[in-house]
């Protein structure tokens, strides 16, 4: 028996399927333009996937302590928990950042050790790779790129309305 949420999701991938030309180029766009200003922005490719996982990693153990699901009050949380820590079981490894991004552990290595020189994230042997990003870095990344992650993702959403009420 399907429960309401595998449900949704596949409502969700039957009008993908059944749109696909209508949207398909539209996530597309967002993804090139997401992807692109990453690239600029970590160096490389191999950067942006290793620091994609960092930030992923960051907001899962974030989603312990977090209260609210508004922005505003994640973003709070994200500064505080960055400058304070928190505490987790989970450690971030090269073996799991490797194998999340398909790339061998020592180019996980040789990007941590770039991303960590330029003050974005640190790392030990025994708390593995933890965001720990310079104040300048953490306002770059809560109020430039994930406001730009937002607009363009809310954009393509509404993209998805849109071919939604043309089949009312």
């Amino acid at each position: 028996m399907l429960v309401e949420g595998q449900l949704l999701n596949i409502k969700m991938e039957n009008f993908l399927q059944q749109n696909f030309v209508a949207v398909w180029h539209h996530f597309l766009s967002f993804e090139i333009s997401r992807s692109k200003f990453a690239v600029e922005t970590w160096g490389s490719g191999n950067a942006y996937l290793i620091f994609q996982v960092i930030a992923w990693h960051h907001i899962l153990v974030m989603n312990d302590e977090a209260k609210s699901k508004l922005r505003e009050e994640a973003v709070e949380l994200w500064f505080k928990l960055t400058k304070t820590g928190f505490k987790t079981q989970n450690v971030l490894t090269y073996s799991l950042i490797s194998s999340l991004t398909s790339l061998s552990i020592e180019t996980v290595r040789r990007h941590v050790k770039k991303l960590q020189n330029k003050k974005w994230v640190y790392y030990s042997k025994k708390e593995g790779v933890k965001y720990s990003p310079s104040e300048e870095n953490n306002k770059f990344l809560a109020d430039i790129f994930n406001n730009k992650e937002v607009r363009d993702l809310g954009r393509f959403l509404d993209v998805i309305e849109k071919q939604k009420l043309k089949l009312r």
